[in-house]
């Protein structure tokens, strides 16, 4: 019996964190900004987590000091330097990975703003395409940001796809060994500057001179376990799995950025309407009954504030999610504190199926 074959999308969000801030002040966009993990002994301590594009070009990047990242922007007097808000960002993000969920057959994330999906239930190759640019396009609609895909018969090549065409991309890959040939050998996961370095020794630059090294000299090298990963990487062989784990999936939401930024809840009810029927379709498309409801706020002066309510009991009515949720933003919106509201989101969790099965759905906690 002939094994189907596998279609494989890793679906990374571009320069994420940096593109959450943009999202957030759209004025900012054209100005290199730096995401920062401060450490707090001075002003200048700690390290850059993400930049957007504008910084790049300035050789700023992810991992190196903040003091170095300020000196190649020395001459950048409006460059930012911004400190994480990862409970924004998971915002962002649920939001993102809920839109890409709903288009798999399997869904695996693996950090904030990365995931995969296993595809091969539902399209080809050739259909695979369009797919990956009708979640790209729900991604930006529903989260705002965008995000580059690569499509392939596996994880691996999945991944490296998907950083072929940054920011915004879409890469398929047919041929596995005819891709991977002429990538420099540090594009393969896993192989950084010590092994590329002695692999150059060996005189091995690229996959496909990788690909066509004699498997014992690979041994001697690098042990039999790593020359049998990077053998196969060089070839673009993996079998690993796109795996759904049970605690992954813990909540479906929706987050929309308003026309115009709002300060009285009654000027919300229509999105926040909308909001609950989409996430309501969700849950009863997978029959799954919720016992928790929240609204989040994302403000013009960048402050998050979120509510949350849980039911006495899990329920599967349209009306009683809309009016949870129209009541959450109410008490919110009643604050002593005026309040301009830029985004609004929604969300439903504490799941239960209707075999009576506990169901997680979302990803990140």
């Amino acid at each position: 019996m002939v094994r189907p074959a596998r279609i494989v999308m890793h679906i990374d969000f571009d320069y994420f964190f940096a593109q959450c801030e943009e999202l957030r002040r759209p004025e900012i966009k054209q100005k290199p900004v730096v995401v920062c993990v401060f450490s707090g002994r001075t002003e200048d301590s700690g390290v850059v987590s993400t930049a957007n594009y504008v910084a790049r070009k300035h050789g700023v990047k992810s991992g190196i000091p903040i003091k170095l990242a300020k000196s190649r922007l020395a001459d950048a007097p409006d460059a930012l330097f911004l400190p994480l808000d990862r409970q924004y960002y998971e915002h962002v993000s649920d939001a993102a990975m809920s839109a890409i969920r709903e288009n798999a057959d399997i869904f695996e994330q693996v950090g904030i703003d990365e995931c995969y999906i296993d595809v091969s239930g539902r399209t080809d190759l050739d259909g695979a395409k369009n797919l990956a640019t009708r979640i790209k396009a729900e991604v930006r609609s529903q989260a705002g940001i965008t995000c580059s895909v690569g499509i392939a018969p596996n994880k691996l090549l999945a991944k490296i796809a998907s950083d072929m065409q940054k920011p915004d991309g879409l890469t398929v890959v047919r041929q596995a060994a005819e891709f991977m040939a002429g990538l420099d050998v540090d594009r393969i996961p896993g192989i950084g500057p010590k092994t590329k370095q002695r692999l150059a020794e060996l005189g091995v630059q690229s996959a496909g001179q990788l690909a066509r090294m004699d498997m014992f000299q690979l041994i001697e090298e690098f042990g039999k376990k790593t020359a049998a990963y990077i053998h196969d990487a060089a070839q673009g062989i993996n079998d690993e799995p796109v795996v759904e784990s049970e605690g992954q999936q813990k909540q479906l939401m929706r987050i929309m950025t308003l026309k115009k930024d709002a300060t009285e809840s009654s000027e919300m009810y229509a999105e926040l309407e909308g909001l609950c029927k989409s996430v309501f379709e969700s849950a009863m498309k997978r029959k799954l009954s919720f016992k928790t409801v929240g609204v989040i706020l994302i403000l013009d002066n960048l402050q998050n504030v979120s509510r949350s309510r849980t039911l006495k009991m899990h329920s599967s009515s349209l009306d009683l999610f809309f009016s949870t949720a129209k009541s959450l933003l109410d008490e919110v919106m009643r604050s002593p504190e005026k309040m301009n509201v830029r985004r609004l989101g929604v969300r439903a969790s504490d799941f239960q199926s209707s075999a009576g099965q506990n169901t997680l759905l979302d990803f990140m906690r």
